[in-house]
């Protein structure tokens, strides 16, 4: 349960350390489940919501490069 503010803004998410930990995580990780990944369960309430969110855009980014290299663009 998140016992911390309601209604934090992604703007504050990004902030966080675990956010960081989780797009590094995402972008340069290894491809796996994010559900078996053991690395969420070292954060506790917000910062694992940040670090969710950060996993998400980090391989958000690691798919657009991955795509734009298979069609030849710049990496």
């Amino acid at each position: 349960m998140i016992r911390e503010r309601v209604g934090v803004s992604a703007d504050e998410l990004r902030e966080r350390a675990a956010y960081r930990s989780g797009w590094h995580d995402g972008r340069f990780g290894q491809e796996v489940s994010f559900v078996q990944n053991p690395r969420l369960a070292e954060w506790e309430d917000l910062d694992r919501l940040a670090y969710y969110y950060g996993h998400r855009e980090g391989r958000r980014i690691r798919q657009l490069l991955r795509g734009a290299g298979a069609r030849g663009g710049a990496v």
